[in-house]
């Protein structure tokens, strides 16, 4: 078995989508993660529902294949050098025990029923470093068990405790549970749908966490930003706290960014804070990170709901090489990092090397343009889901563009979401430009095997950014209009213009 690793924890998660196929991917291959610089990794999420499966009340034949599968799993990943994590949401009950308990947060029979089924995992898989647990949505689980989330009961008690009570006693339960009684290590995550959450409110979370004990097997998860994977975003400086370790949560190709299909770099602003919303000098990991930090929480594949897309991981792999980076030392300069990684990835000239390093730090800007409505959330400064989530995934939201065209016609400014989709083509077309001559075949790049992937990454962009021009010119003209209305629109432009993968949501 190879030693296992020090310092700060790389926690490396694929996150598969609900409903979807699994990611093929070798961001699952222990030994192509440690040798990436991971020390720890998820070997089974919520998807497998692994509590569902130590229940008196589970379906053996369903239960044992899994817990053998995942036995191995565990088996190979030590023998990588990595630490092995299973995720779980809270609270997965038995049917019986969700129907008696209600789910409240506070009711003693609920906790002895979860420690009952923590303790049954440990047991059959003793080698696991800990458990994940995650609240906020609650997903389908085995026939068996159910899913409550731990904020729905309405009973005296939570009513006015409220969520910071809740979180106070989950915290104190899964610490003596888990890190005092079994020895081992939990992870909460801590996140909130919505804005108005303790994620990222300070006094608050101070307030939740005030129950820790000191137990440092008990880590705290935040996202590195306020809310979710969005830009304009603001550096959340939650993380700076006392109390609990912290470890802090990276997406490598965003969700909500195109999922690694278009060059997205975010080295720069993990290292200094997103400019269009953060002071200089006050956020990213050189400027603010947790007191007591045990490490990034990331996903190098995969996030959202939608199935996977993009054809190389090249845009994802060069964002993780980042966050590992920075996470052994934040003071990384990260022209420095992109630089590094173009060498390991086999762009060999200096030169050339340095021009495709100088478009891709552009990319940030290019993602801006491509996905964000400066128009609407100067209208709104909206925090949770800015640009009200017009497009996410490969999917146009219908009742959400007919929200934006309806607002910003109102006031007159139709004409400056026109204008900021125009600049947004020709950004595009100036960075597909730019890569052609970079690739073209008197260039040295020519004939690297990520060529046509990059080029791909570009012109793929550009067709966004044309069709959606043209989509928002007629969702504007068409305005006032409903989501039907909306719908229609979408629908026509994609007929009529189709780029794959994307859609309309029904």
């Amino acid at each position: 078995m190879i030693p296992r690793p020090e310092g700060r924890m790389k926690l490396a998660y694929v996150h598969d989508p609900p409903g979807k196929p699994t990611i093929e991917t070798r961001w699952r291959d222990p030994t192509f993660l440690a040798e990436r610089g991971f020390t720890d990794v998820v070997v089974a999420d919520q998807l497998s529902g692994c509590l569902s499966l130590t229940m008196e009340s589970a379906d053996q034949e369903v239960a044992e294949p899994i817990f053998k599968a995942l036995g191995q799993r565990v088996r190979e990943n030590l023998d990588a050098g990595l630490r092995p994590w299973v995720m779980e949401d809270l609270f997965t009950l038995s049917k019986g025990d969700a129907k008696s308990s209600g789910g409240c947060p506070f009711d003693d029979d609920l906790w002895r029923a979860i420690a009952t089924n923590i303790q049954s995992l440990f047991h059959q898989l003793p080698d696991l470093e800990g458990i994940i647990f995650r609240f906020g949505e609650a997903f389908e689980t085995h026939p068996w068990a159910s899913r409550v989330s731990p904020f729905q009961c309405e009973c005296e008690l939570c009513q006015r405790r409220g969520k910071v009570g809740a979180v106070s006693r989950m915290v104190s339960e899964l610490e003596e549970l888990i890190c005092n009684e079994l020895g081992m290590r939990c992870i909460l995550r801590l996140w909130d749908l919505g804005d108005d959450g303790i994620h990222a409110d300070s006094e608050q979370q101070s307030a939740a966490l005030a129950s820790w004990n000191e137990n440092p097997r008990l880590v705290v998860s935040v996202k590195h930003s306020a809310t979710d994977y969005w830009r304009h975003q603001p550096w959340n400086e939650s993380m700076q706290l006392d109390g609990p370790p912290r470890i802090l949560e990276f997406q490598c190709e965003r969700e909500y960014e195109f999922l690694g299909m278009v060059p997205n770099w975010l080295g720069h602003h993990w290292a200094n804070g997103f400019p269009e919303c953060d002071e200089v000098g006050r956020a990213g990991l050189a400027n603010c990170r947790p007191q007591n930090w045990a490490g990034s929480y990331i996903i190098p594949r995969g996030g959202g709901w939608s199935a996977e897309h993009a054809t190389d991981d090249f845009w994802s792999e060069m964002n993780a090489h980042a966050i590992i980076t920075l996470t052994d030392d934040p003071t990384t300069d990260p022209s420095e990092i992109l630089d590094e990684f173009l060498k390991k990835s086999g762009f060999d000239g200096e030169n050339s090397r340095s021009a495709f390093a100088a478009l891709i730090e552009k990319s940030s800007e290019l993602v801006l343009h491509l996905r964000y409505l400066p128009t609407y959330h100067d209208l709104t400064n909206q925090l949770w889901m800015p640009s009200n989530n017009w497009f996410r995934d490969d999917t146009f939201v219908p009742g959400a563009c007919a929200d934006v065209a309806n607002l910003v016609t109102s006031p007159d400014r139709a004409d400056l979401l026109r204008s900021e989709r125009a600049f947004a083509t020709i950004f595009a077309k100036n960075q597909l430009a730019t890569a052609e001559s970079l690739f073209a075949a008197d260039n040295p790049l020519a004939d690297h095997k990520r060529a046509d992937f990059i080029l791909d990454s570009y012109r793929w962009a550009h067709n966004f950014a044309t069709l959606t021009e043209q989509l928002w010119h007629r969702l504007l003209d068409a305005a006032p209009l409903d989501r039907a209305d909306a719908k229609r629109i979408i629908k026509e432009t994609l007929g009529e213009t189709p780029l794959a993968p994307l859609k309309c949501l029904d």
